[in-house]
């Protein structure tokens, strides 16, 4: 068995040879490791989404045909900070732990689940954007938010889990830390729903509050600054 697996007797965590804490359920790398690749397919099809125009569709209109396509770089920029944000904080947020459980594996495949469905709503929005009627546009706001909100409670249900389960952490890892991170994270829960509650009277104001919502948790909360 290799060394970063190895348990007590007991089931109690022990140091591996590279001096990380593990228990009996699965190594906090190995889940990482899961995580990063669903969040690099993620953000890979993404770019799918946007297409090159057809010759015959509008012949010598290549430059006016990509302009407009404008709501589909947005949506893709948009998303892509998304579920960069998501690897960031997924990463700063695990690397408080020495070890996992079972509950916390399940809470981070339900984290994964909307963050998978994301390139959908990101097409969606892109499409009905400009040329959909005003009802349309609605529709697409209205699944971007709801996917976007899920994300944000899914993330919120694991970390608070994670408070609640101090066993699980490093030694280093301190409730003033954890308060930190609480405050930034909580943000979501409450812009997420009233940018979408803007975005049904104007989709253009949603994507940008949407976005200003995407640098800003780009930044690094006080306690990871160098």
């Amino acid at each position: 068995m290799p060394d970063g697996d190895r348990t007590a007797g007991s089931g109690v965590p022990v140091q591996g040879s590279r001096g990380v804490a593990t228990g009996p359920g699965m190594s906090v790398g190995r889940l990482e490791a899961f995580s990063d690749g669903v969040l690099a397919i993620v953000i890979t099809l993404l770019i799918l989404e946007i297409h090159v125009p057809e010759p015959s569709e509008a012949p010598g209109q290549l430059g006016h045909e990509l302009a407009k396509q404008w709501p589909h770089y947005v949506s893709f920029l948009l998303s892509f900070l998304v579920v960069g944000v998501i690897w960031l904080n997924h990463h700063a947020t695990f690397n408080l732990l020495q070890r996992t459980d079972h509950r916390m594996q399940v809470l981070n495949l339900l984290l994964l689940l909307p963050v998978t469905v994301l390139p959908w709503p990101t097409d969606l929005l892109a499409t009905y954007a400009v040329e959909g009627t005003a009802a349309e546009q609605r529709i697409a706001v209205l699944v971007y938010g709801l996917t976007s909100t899920a994300m944000a409670v899914a993330f919120n249900v694991l970390w608070h889990y994670l408070r609640r389960h101090p066993e699980l952490h490093k030694p280093h890892v301190s409730e003033e830390l954890l308060g930190v991170r609480n405050q930034r994270y909580n943000l979501g829960l409450a812009v997420y729903p009233v940018a979408t509650a803007i975005g049904l009277i104007s989709v253009q104001l949603f994507m940008a509050i949407m976005l200003a919502l995407a640098v800003l948790y780009l930044l690094p909360t006080p306690d990871v600054r160098s």
